[in-house]
């Protein structure tokens, strides 16, 4: 029988996979319910420096939808990342990150600059 990570009742098929968000080195964890996972979820949310975003932060992220795009269309929409060479894999990187940052520089009601 396995034991649920945070209150050590018998799991019943809750979990949580560290790996899917960039921990691999921490092992996936079991819970006996949602209340116990949440509670994990938010602890773990605390000590490795995860962010709740704001809709301003989502809304960024959104806006670098075109400028990807157009960037993988330029590189070849059938052409798999992983045969990416260095330089389109920096291109791709830059047009994010700059995208993102114009979006956030513009600002919105929330973050009034």
């Amino acid at each position: 029988m396995k034991w649920c990570a945070i209150c050590y009742r018998e799991q019943r098929g809750f979990g949580f996979l560290p790996a899917l968000i960039k921990q691999p080195q921490k092992p996936a964890r079991r819970f006996c319910s949602m209340l116990c996972l949440d509670l994990y979820a938010r602890l773990f949310k605390e000590s490795y420096g995860m962010i709740d975003m704001t809709d301003f932060e989502r809304e960024s992220i959104h806006a670098c939808l075109v400028p990807l795009g157009e960037c993988v269309a330029e590189i070849g929409m059938d052409k798999p990342l992983s045969a990416y060479s260095k330089e389109q894999v920096l291109t791709l990187i830059e047009v994010i990150v700059t995208a993102y940052q114009d979006a956030m520089r513009k600002g919105s009601p929330e973050v009034p600059f």
